[in-house]
């Protein structure tokens, strides 16, 4: 097995939401379900890693607002409160439900995890969880990098170069006040580039930034390598592409891992299937049905009638696709470096709201995937051999390859224009495409599949 890299790069981003003037304003729940539903989970699931000693760094983006929203106290106090609720009503459906012990076992489950998510926030962290993350960075797990000031699409900017400039520099200056560093690394949003963004970069110290799969495979002139080695732009920032298998596999709405019949479903909430007067008091002043996050049912299939969710099925589930994901990592890498004279670096660049928020089981699935074996190296004698037949995960990769990438190229503008999808892995049995998330909007023209 070659020497290889694979990193995980997740992008955390929400819009600025703050109403003072409303006790309670729908838009707000936003942050309140990312912080439940996912920054938490993010957090439990380093811990565990910490914890038993497996070898991990993540690459992760706060934007801007998002860091503004979690520093801000009128937003903490608003989101213990919604937390407080979320536990009330978890009290009350595992009342509910104890006469049916398919759904008595999920409502004990959604209890337990709002509680701990009580627990984390107000007594583990105070409830700053920047500061959570922060923690992880300082002790080697995390590298936090950011985004444009406030997520501007930059390619659509660069008409006034100043609105570019000032997306950069406030980024930057906002990162530096909550971290006390610069940052190494930008995630350009929508992974759009635009020539001249690395300039700008290069200006406030970025080292390297993410752009998506075509903006790399067409580069003037062609990487010889696409997207597996990254290309230095000629202010000598790093450019690093997303790799369209491991995207698909787990983004695609018709082949990704989401979309398995028995994972939980996102749409079918007790917000709407629920009597009214019963939800009521969890639902905005306003009186609409809202998704309230407590969900019964797994995706089943293409049909209305949902089977009830089963919490150890869907485990098992994830840790199979989390082996199939590094199998598939490993079998690319392996053809990958027959054909290159440098060890292939791997990008898989997602959203960190898919894992937890739209994929309940995300967290479990990434925590899964760091711990597979077929990722961990052997105790080492000596640094040679400790990357020798494994794939590593993680940013050295990135930092690696920023040694690496010598090909000094201009990239283009993203075509307008779209390739054919690349071919998933085989399916695990099983696979199923039902209420999968979407596909990200900046979907990548494919390279050719490795193996191929």
């Amino acid at each position: 097995m070659p020497q290889a890299s694979l990193a995980f790069v997740l992008h955390a981003h929400l819009p600025f939401v703050r109403h003072p003037a409303h006790e309670d304003f729908l838009e707000e729940r936003w942050l309140a379900e990312a912080i439940t539903e996912t920054y938490i989970p993010l957090l439990e699931m380093l811990g565990a890693l910490e914890r038993d000693r497996v070898p991990t760094r993540l690459t992760l983006s706060l934007s801007p607002p998002l860091l503004a929203m979690l520093a801000d106290h009128l937003l903490r106090g608003r989101y213990l409160r919604h937390l407080d609720r979320l536990v009330e009503l978890a009290e009350k459906e595992e009342r509910r439900t104890r006469a049916d012990e398919r759904f008595h076992r999920v409502a004990e489950m959604y209890l337990a995890r709002f509680c701990r998510a009580r627990t984390i926030f107000l007594e583990d962290w105070g409830q700053d969880l920047i500061a959570a993350f922060r923690s992880y960075q300082e002790r080697g797990l995390l590298e936090i990098i950011t985004c444009a000031a406030t997520h501007g699409f930059l390619p659509l900017l660069a008409v006034t170069p100043g609105a570019v400039r000032a997306q950069v520099e406030v980024a930057v200056a906002e990162h530096r006040r909550f971290f006390a560093r610069s940052p190494e690394g930008f995630w350009l949003p929508e992974c759009a580039y635009e020539p001249g963004l690395d300039a700008e970069l290069a200006r406030v110290g970025v080292r390297y930034f993410f752009v998506d799969t075509h903006g790399i495979a067409h580069a003037t002139p062609r990487p010889v390598y696409g997207v597996y080695a990254p290309i230095a732009c000629d202010s000598g920032v790093a450019a690093f592409g997303r790799d369209p298998d491991s995207s698909k596999q787990v983004w695609s709405a018709e082949e990704g891992y989401p979309g398995d019949f028995w994972y939980r479903d996102f749409y079918r909430d007790i917000g709407f299937d629920l009597d009214y007067d019963y939800v009521r008091p969890y639902l905005p002043p306003t009186g609409q049905r809202i998704l309230t996050g407590l969900k019964y049912h797994r995706i089943t299939g293409k049909t209305d009638v949902k089977a009830p969710y089963e919490p150890e099925r869907a485990r098992e589930r994830l840790e199979a696709h989390a082996a199939h994901f590094v199998a598939g990592r490993v079998h690319q890498a392996a053809w990958l470096a027959r054909a290159m004279d440098r060890p292939p670096i791997i990008v898989c660049p997602y959203d960190a709201e898919l894992f937890g928020h739209w994929w309940f089981g995300g967290p479990w699935w990434l925590r899964a995937a760091r711990r597979h074996p077929g990722r961990r190296p052997r105790p080492p004698p000596d640094r040679a051999a400790r990357h020798a037949g494994r794939l590593h995960l993680g940013l050295e990769g990135l930092q690696r390859g920023l040694a690496r990438g010598r090909e000094r190229l201009a990239l283009p503008p993203p075509p307008r224009h779209r390739g054919p999808p690349p071919r998933a892995l085989p399916e695990l049995p099983e696979r199923r495409r039902a209420h999968a998330p979407r596909a990200h909007p900046g979907a990548a023209r494919a390279l050719p599949r490795a193996g191929e």
